[in-house]
């Protein structure tokens, strides 16, 4: 290889390397993500959204650790979305039924992926997590504003 060669490389990865510094630090403000565990009788931690005023969205993985087939996943002013079933559905899966926040079929230890799009104008609310077989209560999870532009979920 040549001397031009090797400055080309070097360039492209010294360009490379300003690009990913100039980008780190940026973040969208209507646009958080975070995990959370599906586990009745056990606190969950709060989900903290950004102080951004207006309509958020949430992508939220949830993780089923309770004997729960049928779930539902809802919050006060939000619209709940998934991005299931996939696009390509592969032969040997088994699919859950997704409705809205409605998810049945879900077997143990399976992720819902999801979008919760709130209007955070109130400032805070509850995710709340039904078992929809007898309509009781799994778990409650308070979405708290601001503080988070520290935090990673």
């Amino acid at each position: 290889m040549t001397r031009g060669g090797y400055l080309k490389i070097a360039l492209f990865i010294f360009i490379g390397i300003l690009t990913g510094l100039a980008f780190a630090g940026f973040r969208a403000g209507d646009y958080r993500h975070a995990s959370i565990v599906i586990k009745k009788g056990e606190a969950a931690k709060p989900l903290y959204v950004g102080s951004y005023r207006g309509r958020q969205v949430i992508a939220l993985s949830a993780k089923n650790l309770q004997s729960a087939k049928d779930i539902e996943i809802k919050m006060d002013g939000a619209v709940v979305q998934s991005w299931y079933p996939p696009v390509i559905k592969m032969p040997y899966s088994k699919w859950m039924n997704v409705e809205g926040g409605r998810f049945g079929g879900v077997d143990f230890g399976k992720r819902l992926p999801l979008y919760l799009i709130a209007d955070n104008r109130k400032g805070c609310g509850e995710i709340e997590i039904v078992d929809l077989s007898d309509g009781s209560l799994i778990q409650r999870v308070h979405v708290m504003s601001g503080g988070s532009d520290d935090r990673h979920h």
